[in-house]
């Protein structure tokens, strides 16, 4: 592990970070209700755009169409076993369909966590479904499929805004039938207990009107190019720095502080351009909230040769500066990052990443590329200021301890304005960003540790080794050694490199996460989006543990094994190609022939 610490020079670049110009950039953002795709949202575009031209960047920007959606109005009345009725507050979700202008009415059926165990217990057909925990396109989709008519969640103390689609991005001819297809209503801690105690009493009826809004919108993209003064071999790469500019309400900590970070990052190191050995490009999407990641998504598909030839690294900033938020150890990040990125956060915030996987959001939309990942929401608050019933909710169905509580209680609600903003918090925030994005954008050898990528995969691999024989991973064993000797060899022949030669090295950093990183993230490989739920490690092998409760001789257990074969096939490919690129730049260096 490195030894955190600042250069003098270092010192004198989060010295810039000024409060007064993070603040009014929030300020400035903030003033506008951002939905995906209206005319408030490309007002903020408008000015940061300005902004960002006002530092001597090139920018571009572009529109594109999104599948959006928000939710406009809801109510629910439930009639108890005596036939009186009682209102409770509830919220409707983006992507829920709206109900007949006179609703939807049915009989009540509880259903717990609505687990597959639970909702077998008892008929969901037709009946409308009451589910403890907030909603999620994942947990929705099951409910969706179960014959329910509708749904009802129990959400917690507050009701944030949440998106039913389990589809990243736009959907396409295999995913739209994966649209939610059922009206579905969340209440809070307080109405899920008068509903329970209804049901105490007797079969209970529920009439819900919504009424959500979905429709195709154009939506705007902001990219903004910081390039180097210098002509070098690692010129035409860059860092990605990106976050989303829409916003559920004012959303003034999501994500009005992190395009003030973004906007900070890049008026530091404009100062220092001479300095920089890659360009750093600023993407500011649309559709985060209300298109499910369609925006980076777009921009994913759209330029996804010149991602895969020259983006290194893709940092993400999402509702940072939030009063309160104390936690800074529960920030994503690929493993071959993660002790640079902790690197940048210990020397000023004290504190180092925990060794927690990438989840499956975030405008993650390029790990099919292979770019590297780092970070979202950076700071979160502790766990004492977390919404007590979400938090309960949590270590029930994990059994586990949460380190951070989240985001606050105003995230995804009307509470999210320029109020809810530590000043202190969001210039410690930015200059951890300045700090992690100036040493990307100079550093000689790209800090990328694919051995810490290897001893993850030897570790999940042992996780569904319960297959036993019936799934051959030799191997995959036995390129997993072959990887980590010649990722050794580069490591020594590394040392001190600079020039053209820090260029060579770094073009086989980059190829062995193009060939690493689709295989250890993504189930539909390079050209595809992963729908936005919950993901595993080595995702097309996470099954493996199946194959050993079936019967050898059944149909289920020969189509299974046929594809874990092939999906073993995929990561012994993209580990050999890896090594490929590993020996021959290994021999380049050493003065061999490649």
């Amino acid at each position: 592990m490195t030894t955190a610490v600042l250069t003098g020079h270092e010192r004198s670049l989060i010295a810039q970070v000024s409060t007064e110009q993070l603040m009014e950039a929030t300020r400035t953002i903030a003033q506008w209700v951002r939905h995906s795709g209206t005319p408030d949202e490309a007002r903020a575009f408008d000015w940061i755009e300005q902004t960002l031209q006002g530092f001597g960047l090139e920018t571009n920007r572009y529109l594109h169409p999104g599948l959006v959606s928000w939710p406009e109005s809801a109510s629910l009345v439930i009639t108890h076993a005596n036939g009186e009725g009682e209102t409770i507050r509830c919220a409707t979700h983006a992507f829920a369909t709206s109900t007949a202008e006179h609703g939807l009415a049915g009989e009540l059926a509880y259903v717990g966590f609505g687990t597959a165990g639970e909702r077998a217990q008892s008929s969901l057909s037709g009946k409308i479904a009451l589910v403890d925990g907030i909603v999620a396109p994942n947990r929705h989709l099951a409910i969706d499929d179960s014959g329910a008519a509708g749904s009802i969640w129990i959400a917690g103390t507050y009701l944030h805004e949440r998106a039913l689609s389990p589809i990243w991005g736009t959907p396409t001819p295999e995913t739209a039938h994966l649209l939610p297809t059922k009206p579905s209503v969340s209440v809070t801690a307080e109405g899920g207990e008068r509903i329970k105690a209804a049901l105490a009493g007797g079969p209970v009826q529920v009439t819900m009107v919504t009424s959500v809004y979905r429709n195709w919108n154009q939506l705007p993209l902001l990219v903004a190019n910081l390039h180097p003064s210098n002509d070098g071999a690692d010129a035409e790469t860059f860092v990605m720095l990106s976050g989303h500019v829409d916003s559920w309400y004012y959303g003034a900590m999501d994500n009005g502080t992190a395009n003030a970070t973004m906007i900070e990052v890049v008026r530091v190191l404009s100062e220092h351009r001479a300095e920089l050995r890659r360009g750093l490009r600023l993407a500011f999407w649309s559709g985060h909230s209300h298109a499910r990641y369609a925006g980076s998504a777009w921009y994913a598909d759209t330029f996804w040769q010149d991602l895969h030839d020259r983006c290194v690294a893709h940092i993400n900033v999402d509702s940072v500066g939030g009063m309160g938020a104390t936690v800074l150890s529960q920030g994503n990040s690929m493993a071959e990052l993660r002790e640079f990125v902790s690197d940048a956060i210990e020397p000023i915030a004290g504190q180092r990443l925990d060794p927690r996987r990438y989840g499956r959001s975030g405008d993650q939309s390029f790990w099919g590329h292979g770019i590297p990942a780092a970070l979202m929401s950076l700071s979160e608050q502790p766990p004492e200021n977390a919404d007590p019933v979400l938090l309960a909710l949590h270590h029930q169905i994990s059994g586990g301890t949460s380190k951070a509580g989240g985001l606050g209680s105003w995230w995804h609600t009307p509470e999210d304005t320029v109020e809810k903003i530590d000043p202190e918090f969001l210039v410690r925030d930015a200059s951890i960003y300045v700090l992690l994005l100036h040493r990307l954008c100079t550093a000689s050898v790209l800090p990328l540790d694919y051995t810490a990528v290897l001893d993850e995969l030897t570790q999940n691999l042992a996780s569904i080794s319960q297959a036993g024989d019936r799934l051959d991973l030799s191997l995959v064993d036995a390129q997993l050694r072959a990887l980590k000797t010649a990722l050794g060899r580069l490591r020594s022949a590394s040392a001190g490199a600079v020039g053209d030669r820090a260029a060579t090295i770094n073009r086989c950093l980059m190829d062995v996460g193009r060939a690493l990183i689709p295989v250890d993230y993504t189930s539909t490989g390079m050209f595809d989006h992963d729908l936005a739920v919950p993901t595993r490690p080595l995702p097309g092998l996470a099954a493996a543990n199946t194959l050993a409760a079936l019967d050898p001789d059944s149909d289920d257990f020969h189509f299974l094994h046929t594809r874990l074969v092939r999906e073993r096939n995929r990561l012994v490919h993209g580990m050999t190609q890896a090594t490929r690129a590993v020996a021959s730049t290994v021999r380049e260096l050493e003065g061999k022939p490649s």
